[in-house]
């Protein structure tokens, strides 16, 4: 299991983003997060920008490989 310390800190849109497979067209989608909430986290749990990005893309897996909403 992915470590979620970091999922009560997002925000909707952001939970949103991270669950989303496909565009508005069907086209995939890849998450890529925004550079503000990289550094938030990073600041707020004292982690390096890496950490959170790699912390964010195994929620993303996780979450994503179990069907779960969040």
């Amino acid at each position: 299991m992915a470590d979620m310390s970091l999922w009560p800190q997002l925000g909707t849109r952001t939970r949103r983003a991270i669950i989303r497979t496909k565009t508005r067209f069907g086209r995939p989608y890849d998450y890529r997060p925004r550079g503000s909430l990289l550094e938030r986290l990073a600041r707020d749990n004292n982690l390096t920008i890496d950490e959170v990005y790699e912390r964010l893309m195994a929620i993303r897996t996780y979450l994503l490989s179990t069907g779960t909403k969040g």
